[in-house]
């Protein structure tokens, strides 16, 4: 959802602090468009997922195409959250911990103009569209409390950083409309403001060997803390269920999928607290790399990391097996399935797609790749109200498994197109005027170059 492509440029120390809008987030001197093809297949995963449990519902018996497909949402999120660390740690690193106050306050800006514009747009379509805005206009006015009651915190964007119920659901499901969407963006809220911290810690880290002892270190930690969490699940719903009432309950077994509406659920998928791990993660690996750029890697590194990048898509492939296969028993993997399970390997494919030249780094920055990437943000937002309304054209009668295919084909292509036109003619500009307003308020300035 961030910004993987920002150019950046070297600033010595305190020159973050008159910095302009147009180099709040520059701090490096090159672009790392791999990561943009990677963010166009981060939302690709969530928007197929979610197509293949629409369309193809009730063909997704375990081991076929559509129940694999509809497990990709998994990976897609993971890998949003490490690369969000990563793209924030490469970009603004150096503004939040030598720009002070104000270096603080224009990378939060940054990050306000990236993301709110479009999620502002599509919360007021989500609210027109739900269900209970058609209530309310329809005679039954009590089903869209609940949307009152929960719009301060969508607002916020701190919707999953509390289990609330409200009504006959809880705060993330309140608003309808596919409005649940946006817990990741208040996730990554969460983050953004937790960053300054990590960052000043990271960077305490200056040496490559250092950072790879604690990127395993946080590994461990973070693997001990979620599985430890999954092992204590029940007491954890019980407890939830006296404090919130039943509908706190985990009504099905945890190697299924925990009940949406579960305190466990929440806490182990939504909330940023078990999530931060894959954006630390991330800005961890984002300090290597910074830290590896004056080595260019030479042909047997790049070969030895063209492998490891084979190895990361191959180990996502196997734990996503051992995750959801419904012939595997429990493991270790199947307890991080709700968060940082894939974080690891993901952590490996971002590093190896940022550093390394082979062909597959060549495709994620072919510009079908790269225009994709971009609207990315646009694609995780949009996708679901394209599904909703291509259902409602469909309508209700029972079709057959190609013809729901097709259906499926032509909603994500539609989602593309629309989400493409959607970055350009808006997300684009309103990023980009924001950016504006905090530059024109701050005196012109050269930059040092370096």
């Amino acid at each position: 959802m961030p910004d993987s492509q920002a150019a950046v440029c070297p600033q010595p120390a305190g020159a973050a602090s008159v910095a302009s809008s147009e180099s709040m987030s520059r701090i490096h001197p090159d672009d790392v468009p791999g990561l943009t093809g990677l963010r166009f297949l981060a939302a690709f995963s969530v928007m197929i997922a979610h197509a293949f449990a629409v369309f193809l519902q009730g063909h997704d018996t375990p081991g076929s195409v559509a129940y694999w497909a509809t497990q990709a949402s998994g990976f897609g999120m993971t890998l949003f959250f490490v690369l969000s660390g990563f793209v924030i740690h490469y970009n603004y690193a150096t503004l939040v911990t030598a720009g002070g106050p104000r270096g603080i306050a224009g990378y939060l800006w940054a990050r306000f103009a990236r993301l709110y514009p479009l999620f502002l747009l599509t919360l007021l379509g989500y609210i027109l569209i739900s269900r209970k805005h058609y209530e309310f206009w329809t005679g039954h006015p009590e089903p869209f409390q609940s949307v009152l009651q929960a719009l301060p915190y969508f607002l916020f964007s701190v919707q999953s950083w509390l289990y609330r119920p409200i009504g006959d659901t809880t705060l993330i499901y309140a608003i309808g409309g596919s409005s649940s969407l946006t817990w990741s963006i208040s996730t990554e809220w969460f983050f953004y403001f937790l960053y300054p911290l990590a960052a000043w810690l990271i960077l305490r880290s200056r040496a490559p060997r250092l950072t790879i002892v604690l990127v395993l270190a946080w590994c461990a930690l973070w693997i001990a803390i979620t599985t430890g969490l999954y092992d204590r699940a029940p007491d954890i719903n019980a407890w939830a269920v006296a404090r919130y009432g039943p509908i706190a309950e985990m009504r099905e077994p945890q190697d299924a999928f925990a009940a949406s509406d579960s305190y466990v659920r929440w806490l182990l998928y939504f909330s940023p607290y078990l999530r931060m791990g894959e954006f630390v993660l991330g800005s961890l690996v984002a300090q290597l790399y910074v830290q590896l750029r004056s080595r260019k890697p030479g042909g047997w590194e790049n070969a030895l990391g063209t492998a490891a990048f084979l190895a990361a898509a191959a180990s996502m492939i196997a734990i996503t097996y051992w995750m959801y296969a419904p012939d595997v028993g429990m493991n270790i993997f199947r307890k991080m399935y709700m968060n940082f399970g894939l974080a690891p390997s993901a952590a490996l494919l971002v590093f190896c797609a940022a550093r390394y030249r082979n062909v597959f780094s060549r495709l994620l920055t072919t510009r079908p790749m790269l225009v994709l990437g971009d609207a990315s943000y646009s694609i995780y937002l949009l996708h679901y109200v394209v599904l909703m309304i291509a259902t409602k054209l469909i309508g209700a009668a029972v079709h057959g498994a190609i013809f729901n295919t097709v259906a499926l084909i032509l909603s994500t292509i539609a989602t593309l197109v629309v989400s493409i036109l959607l970055y350009t003619y808006y997300e684009s500009p309103a990023r980009k005027g924001l950016r504006r307003l905090w530059r024109d308020k701050r005196p012109p300035v050269v930059m040092a170059k370096i």
